[in-house]
């Protein structure tokens, strides 16, 4: 009993030891003296000014509690001299009585006003690297806590009014709250915020949760039940668009640097993409494996969600359903889809794509295509082109965009092969259409190039060449058994149905066709058989000039705009733009016409001499009235060449037959 008494009284004792212990630290220790042995310790470890503007508060008893604010933390040298961390306030707590067990529990650790400014300097160094001490310089691990001891616990954390920036990007309104941190155990996170990107009207508002949980000696983390739902603003829309993701589990191995998601789902305003990843080496260098699936997509309906107005187009159900699916792998800076099957509308496509360079724009690829019907996807006709809205009264008008950089302005490095089964633009039925595109040295080369197109056969070879800045494009085009009409049918200019031969060598230069056209030089053929000239009724032009020239009536044909033929073949030399022939031919049982000339095709215009042989005679001379066919090539004007008909030999040759005929009147010799 009296053993008992002295013990009672010893640890009563003890107690009131401490207490009084406690009670002097809290009344006679100022923690504000201590500001400048913190800073100094701090500048020590990180080479970095701590700034600790607020007072310490420090509790004893039944926390130890410590609370501080504003603070900051500078930058490394080299960078601003705004803050790299800064505060309002911050306050962490741990139980006094379990430190005597040698057992460290943490409360509640609360951090308000948050500002992190993350930058890089010109030689792409972050202000958030060289924190701590070199490595050969770190004090020797300790050993291992005897059991019961070290840290048991986080009751846990709360961030609030954070902001996070690096570059143009911002967070804002940054709140995290976790559960408490036991070890092995799930710790329930919630995390909000407003997310920037320098655009003043677009921006993002995410909220997310999930359930983590970590195993320290073996390097592992979960993050299990994966919800995340946000709104995006974009530029110039007001209405938001609502995306979400989820992920029933994301396990990750730091020791192995593998991380695996067996599923995931996104949803961005309507459109459903699915799939699973798998990480390794997601530290020193980021490879991944697995699929994505988009679903059945109606894309003119999400175009407007996402503030886009959709295609008009000829057929408006056209842009109704898009899906996909694929493997992908990703490594080295390469992404290859495999097993890639697409579906738009009632097209289907299959095959491969690869970038071996993300930043070579390098693309491989190995396509097929079943069949497309490219007249539902054009405009429909007479549509205007769309013109730019202009801005409100008092509204600034958007700047002009900027010329784009020579890395954006790079040509694309592709090779691969494309083939389709059917391709229909009306009035043509292209099939077994087959492309090949090899790239080398900023040298795109198309080739074979062929089709086969309403029972005749294409074939060409283009080559752009990009290795100067005005790119350089060569053609050497084959057409056999085409028929031309259908070829040219969509044109409204003077052209040429019939079924034949055409042939095109030629080069030009510029990055727009119109360009490419001006500096156009090469050599052009055409043969075709039982066809017509459309647009030029020869017929009909050299009936009037014939009335004319017999001084009769003007005939009451009709102008039908289209000379028919047995075959017209001619050649035709092309400089800067400007076809010129000299050895046009026409002929039919009623007609023979040859001449010379040049089209103007920059500008559009025709400027030919013709000389038609009606295949009857005045007398004993052939009628050969000269031809002009002149102006813009969709309504080119066709007259009788008046000024040679005043001077030619066919004049001439009237006169000596009237003269004749004249002479036998009178009996003269």
């Amino acid at each position: 009993m009296r053993t008992g008494k002295i013990l009672g009284v010893g640890v009563g004792g003890l107690i009131a030891l401490i207490v009084v212990a406690l009670l002097a630290v809290w009344l006679l220790v100022n923690p504000n003296d201590y500001k400048p042995r913190i800073a100094a310790a701090v500048k020590d470890a990180t080479g970095r000014d701590l700034l600790l503007q607020g007072d310490l508060k420090l509790a004893v008893f039944p926390w130890i509690a410590l609370e501080l604010g504003p603070a900051s933390l500078g930058n490394p040298p080299g960078f601003s001299t705004q803050p790299f961390v800064s505060f309002r306030h911050a306050s962490v707590r741990a139980r006094f009585l379990p430190l005597l067990a040698k057992r460290l529990e943490v409360g509640r650790i609360e951090i308000d006003g948050l500002d992190v400014r993350l930058l890089k300097n010109a030689e792409g160094k972050g202000n958030w690297e060289g924190f701590g001490r070199p490595a050969d310089t770190a004090p020797a691990a300790a050993g291992h806590t005897k059991a019961g001891g070290g840290l048991q616990g986080i009751a846990g954390i709360q961030i609030t009014h954070a902001r996070i920036s690096y570059q143009a990007i911002t967070l804002e309104n940054f709140n995290l709250e976790t559960g408490s941190f036991v070890e092995k155990g799930v710790v329930p996170v919630s995390v909000r915020f407003d997310l920037s990107r320098g655009v003043a009207t677009e921006h993002a508002s995410v909220d997310a949760r999930l359930d983590f949980s970590a195993d320290p000696a073996a390097e592992r983390v979960r993050i299990a039940a994966l919800n995340l739902d946000g709104n995006i603003n974009m530029a110039g829309d007001n209405r938001p668009v609502h995306v979400s993701v989820s992920a029933p589990a994301i396990d990750i191995d730091v020791q192995a640097q593998t991380l695996s998601v067996p599923a995931f789902a996104v949803n961005a305003a309507g459109a459903h993409v699915s799939g699973r990843v798998q990480a390794t080496s997601f530290i020193d260098a980021m490879n991944l494996k697995g699929t994505v699936t988009l679903a059945p997509l109606v894309v003119r309906e999400y175009l407007v969600r996402w503030g886009m107005t959709g295609p008009k187009t000829r057929d408006p159900r056209a842009w109704s359903s898009f899906s996909a699916s694929s493997d992908f792998v990703y490594g080295n800076n390469a992404v290859q889809f495999d097993q890639l099957q697409a579906t738009l509308d009632d097209t289907h496509l299959r095959g491969s794509v690869g970038i071996a360079n993300l930043d070579s724009r390098a693309v491989s690829f190995d396509l097929a295509v079943d069949s497309i019907d490219l007249d539902r996807y054009l405009a429909p006709p007479g549509q205007p082109a769309p013109e730019p809205r202009a801005s409100p009264p008092g509204v600034p008008q958007p700047p002009e965009p900027a010329a784009p950089s020579d890395e954006a302005a790079k040509p694309l490095q592709a090779n691969g092969t494309l083939s389709v089964a059917a391709v229909h633009l009306s009035p043509l039925d292209l099939s077994n259409v087959s492309v090949t595109v090899a790239t080398e040295d900023r040298v795109m080369h198309i080739f074979p190039l062929k089709a086969q197109i309403d029972g005749g056969q294409y074939s060409g070879d283009i080559t752009l060449d990009n290795r100067t800045r005005t790119p350089t494009v060569s053609l050497d085009e084959h057409l056999s058994g085409i028929d031309v009409g259908k070829l040219m049918a969509r044109s409204k200019s003077v052209h040429v149905t019939g079924r034949g031969n055409v042939n095109l060598k030629a080069a030009g230069r510029g990055a727009d066709a119109d360009t490419i056209t001006k500096t156009l030089n090469g050599h052009f053929e055409a043969y075709v058989t039982g066809g017509a000239v459309e647009g030029i009724d020869l017929g009909y032009e050299l009936g009037r000039a014939e009335a004319l020239i017999r001084h009769q009536d003007l005939p009451n044909a009709q102008n039908t705009k289209r000379t028919r033929f047995d075959a017209f073949k001619m050649s035709a030399d092309i400089a800067n733009g400007v076809a010129t022939t000299h050895d046009l031919a026409i002929s039919s049982q009623a007609l023979k016409v040859t001449g010379q000339g040049s089209a103007n095709l920059p500008a559009k215009t025709l400027d030919f001499a013709l000389l038609a042989d009606t295949l009857r005679t005045a007398g004993n001379t052939p009628i050969q009235i000269p031809v002009k066919v002149t102006g813009n090539i969709a309504d080119p004007t066709v007259r009788p060449d008046i000024e040679t008909l005043a001077k030619g030999e066919l004049k001439q040759k009237l006169q000596e037959v009237l003269q004749d005929k004249l002479k036998g009147l009178f009996g003269k010799p």
